[in-house]
């Protein structure tokens, strides 16, 4: 075996300890020290009543450890939360505001003499009627409330753009800032916890819905999120700046996520529960009138903006009536580009040619069994 060699302060310690021998005192001290260091990572390693600290996991696991408690989910200005609701007639990148969140979510707008007539409407309207304002801010950084005064508002609007002779301290180059409502086409940031991934956060133009409760989001969205809408709520956040507003549209927009980083898959796409509706809507039997008809093809084309190509009834008598598969049918009928040839099917199975049937617009193939 080989020499221990120790130092005085070793052997003080050493001496303390139990044993016959001095490796017997050494080996004691050693363990006692393993031991002592697991109950510094994980106190519950070593179970002892008297024990007050706590270990270094402890610290940080749970809701209740320094990560989840400290650094996590706390609350900031300038953010909403609310329950999501499915909406098919929001774009993809949208995402619907309800007024409610768009009267105290602001952003501070410089004014100029490019948009000094709006900002001056929204002035007038104050924080009360949508699109205005809830406060100013001066060249020397004093804020005015905006109060429930028209006659102040008006007076206020007045002067936007005057420098404010009373300013004790001017900073150069920096004029009044407008604190105005959130409006259409104002980027914010979606975010559902928990936050697993990049894409659990993305940027989505504002779409202001009077009347609404909910945050309304778009079918596609979901994957990303790994939302549904059985009580899922989501956070939104409206950054505060220009520079913010600009990478929101052209680095962290809807619009320029497609691919998972995972592994390279699409990104959107029906995956949970919306499966279930496009079921239910192709069944065999499933037929509705031509209002139904028109509405369930605008819903899905809503963002189209030429004139929609419909097909003939699949039913004349008793009454005109179309076919679940024909609404998906002319859903496709309408995205395929001018100058393309309709969808097409050819295969190599075994299959005889006289039992396959081909709708008149080229698509919407089907099998007869014989």
């Amino acid at each position: 075996m080989a020499k221990i060699q120790l130092t005085i302060a070793d052997e003080e310690v050493i001496s303390k300890c139990t044993g016959k021998n001095l490796n017997e005192k050494y080996n004691n001290a050693y363990h006692q020290l393993q031991k002592n260091v697991n109950v510094l990572f994980d106190s519950e390693s070593h179970k002892d009543r008297n024990r007050i600290s706590e270990g270094i996991r402890q610290i940080l696991e749970k809701k209740e450890g320094l990560l989840r408690m400290n650094m996590m989910g706390k609350r900031v200005n300038y953010a909403a939360r609310s329950v999501i609701s499915p909406d098919p007639y929001i774009m993809v990148n949208e995402v619907g505001i309800p007024l409610i969140f768009a009267k105290k979510l602001t952003f501070p707008e410089p004014v100029t003499f490019h948009n000094v007539e709006k900002l001056r409407q929204a002035v007038i309207n104050g924080p009360d009627v949508h699109p205005g304002a809830t406060f100013l801010e001066m060249e020397d950084g004093r804020k005015l409330k905006l109060t429930s005064d028209a006659a102040k508002r008006q007076a206020i609007a007045n002067n936007l753009l005057i420098p404010h002779l009373q300013s004790s301290v001017k900073k150069k180059g920096k004029g009044m800032i407008v604190h105005r409502h959130i409006k259409n086409g104002d980027m914010v940031i979606l975010n559902r916890q928990p936050t697993l991934h990049r894409l659990s956060m993305m940027a989505h133009k504002a779409r202001i819905l009077p009347g609404e409760k909910t945050l309304r989001l778009h079918y596609s969205n979901c994957k990303s999120y790994n939302a549904d809408f059985d009580g899922d709520e989501m956070n939104c956040h409206l950054p505060q700046s220009y520079p913010g507003q600009g990478e929101c549209f052209g680095i962290a927009s809807v619009n320029h996520q497609y691919l998972v980083p995972k592994d390279g898959t699409p990104l959107g796409g029906l995956i949970q529960d919306h499966i279930v509706a496009g079921v239910l809507l192709t069944m065999r039997g499933r037929f509705f009138q031509k209002n139904r008809y028109q509405q369930l093809v605008w819903s899905a084309m809503s963002s189209y903006h030429k004139r929609l190509k419909l097909l003939p009834p699949a039913i004349l008598k008793p009454q005109t009536l179309w076919s679940g598969k024909q609404i998906v049918s002319t859903i496709i009928l309408n995205l395929i580009p001018e100058g393309k040839i309709p969808l097409n099917l050819q295969g190599k199975a075994k299959i005889s040619q006289k039992n396959w049937k081909t709708h008149p617009a080229g698509m919407a193939c089907r099998w007869i069994p014989p």
